[in-house]
């Protein structure tokens, strides 16, 4: 667990491994810990991608929010869904090709949920959709950027932030829920429970 301080008396730890999610957080002015939640990331059948995103982000909160910790605790999920089938992180590289290729030349949609659970049990979860526009891409550039590693641990096998941003046309909704913390209703939740942001 790294430490990153707290704020008027209020421990908030995010619990996740991403150091996306910890430099967003970062940059609403939120001092945190972070501790990565041992969870399984598989989700019960019949629930759709809001559904998903919520209760796994709900998973990963819980998993760090042990009996007695006095703190608010932060998860985060992030799916990417096109044509009703869901794409988390790719498992290997064949998986990341198959996902670019599905995704390239159309559009599909980013969801990311959100859950803050407070030190008193106080809870609040949610979670936000994107449209994302994806440009036609070949084969060999699809391959180079499978090889370079960076689609390897992201939802649907693109960063937004990274290399990625060249296969991204448009969007429509929060530029942050697609890097992985939508930020305005992460803030939203944290303001609902009595944070104050300084």
């Amino acid at each position: 667990m790294g430490v990153h301080g707290g704020c008027k008396g209020v421990r908030i730890i995010l619990a996740s491994s991403s150091p996306r999610r910890t430099q967003l957080l970062a940059q609403l002015g939120v001092l945190h810990d972070v501790a990565a939640p041992e969870v399984d990331e598989t989700s019960p059948a019949g629930l759709g991608p809001g559904q998903v995103v919520e209760s796994l982000a709900l998973k990963k909160a819980r998993a760090v929010a042990t009996p007695g910790l006095q703190a608010w605790v932060i998860g985060a999920d992030t799916v990417v869904v096109k044509d009703g089938e869901i794409y988390g992180k790719p498992v290997d590289a064949t998986d990341a090709k198959r996902m670019l290729y599905s995704l390239q030349g159309r559009r599909h949609e980013v969801f990311t949920g959100v859950a803050v659970l407070g030190a008193s049990g106080q809870l609040r979860v949610g979670y936000c959709r994107v449209n994302v526009d994806m440009a036609p891409v070949d084969k060999a550039s699809v391959a180079a950027y499978v090889q370079s590693g960076e689609p390897l641990d992201k939802a649907g096998a693109y960063s937004i932030q990274g290399m990625g941003a060249r296969f991204v046309e448009r969007i429509e909704g929060d530029y942050y829920a697609v890097v992985g913390l939508p930020l305005a209703l992460t803030a939203r939740f944290l303001v609902e429970l009595g944070y104050t942001f300084s």
